[in-house]
């Protein structure tokens, strides 16, 4: 568990972190967002010291941070910011082996882990391992930023803008792909992120500041069902609302008794995706079925916009 325990941080007379408290459970991502200059940034390098805080602590399993010499507090936690920071003249594999290297891992177990790594981020080895970073596509290079900051098998990690400077369509994919080896690995994350739709789709919990204070923190449903105040529900989009609540809601909690005609959807997904394939092929519903395949009911257009009306 990472606690975050009445960090402040002030440069002369001006606050960028006003107090902020909230803990992160073990296995699970929190997203920090909110405006610009709302101090996300700051709160996130004062996690790995890469900042110092001006008051408050954080601690990592009950263990206080500032008692962990710094150099091995930054190899304990991955760092992920945008643009990756790879290091242009090294090859992927070199960039991967970064942090085993100075851990002192031997050749054998940095070359498995960086094997390992490229196999996980769907990356052929021997295609690429001796490339360099200009020979990436951007999509490429975050996953090997990401695989390079999970290479010594941190506890926690530490995105900024990850997914910044990639298109949509990358965007999209690139978040897909975290959500699956974080699910994978179990590895507890803090991203800062502009992106409400991204923190959606990522976040178990959702850290909201604004002027250097926590505003709210809370699961995505707490967060669209119950904003702590005008801000909060400004940023999470009134007009929104419905459809955010379609995205974290799965369709077998809309599973209708019945048969329906078309290619069948998956009790796992989520009712956005659901009522998109509804619109697309013109169907007022469509089978369910089970992950082994079997239809187990229908769902329908109706059934998923009364899921997606909010509470008053």
């Amino acid at each position: 568990m990472i606690e975050i325990d009445h960090l402040t941080k002030r440069y002369g007379a001006t606050t960028v972190v006003d107090d902020v408290s909230f803990q992160v459970e073990e296995g699970t991502i929190t997203v920090v967002v909110g405006t610009s200059g709302a101090g996300k940034s700051t709160l996130l390098r004062m996690i790995n010291r890469l900042v110092e805080p001006t008051a408050g602590r954080v601690l990592i399993d009950g263990e206080d941070t500032r008692s962990i010499p710094e150099d091995e507090l930054r190899h304990r936690i991955g760092y992920v910011i945008q643009g990756y920071g790879l290091f242009p003249h090294r090859t992927v594999a070199a960039n991967i082996a970064t942090v085993p290297r100075l851990l002192g891992w031997d050749r054998k177990k940095i070359a498995q882990r960086v094997e390992e790594l490229l196999d996980l981020f769907q990356l052929d080895p021997a295609e690429f391992a001796q490339k360099f970073p200009h020979e990436l596509s951007g999509g490429q290079q975050q996953r090997v930023g990401v695989a390079r900051a999970l290479a010594a098998r941190p506890a926690l990690l530490l995105m900024d803008e990850p997914f910044g400077a990639l298109d949509a369509v990358i965007r999209s994919k690139a978040q897909d792909d975290l959500l699956a080896i974080q699910r994978r690995l179990g590895t507890t994350i803090v991203l800062v992120t502009h992106d409400m739709n991204e923190a959606f789709h990522l976040g178990d919990r959702i850290a909201v500041m604004d002027q250097a204070r926590l505003l709210q923190h809370a699961t995505p449903a707490e967060l669209l069902m119950h904003p702590a105040d005008e801000f909060v529900e400004r940023l999470v989009g009134t007009a929104e609302r419905p459809f955010r609540l379609l995205t974290l809601t799965k369709v077998q909690d809309a599973l209708e008794p019945g048969s329906a005609e078309g290619e069948p959807i998956t009790a796992s997904e989520s009712l956005h995706d659901a009522l998109s394939r509804l619109m697309w092929s013109g169907r007022k519903a469509l089978p369910v079925a089970d992950a082994s395949g079997a239809i187990i009911g229908k769902v329908s257009v109706g059934g998923i916009l009364g899921h997606g009306r909010p509470l008053p």
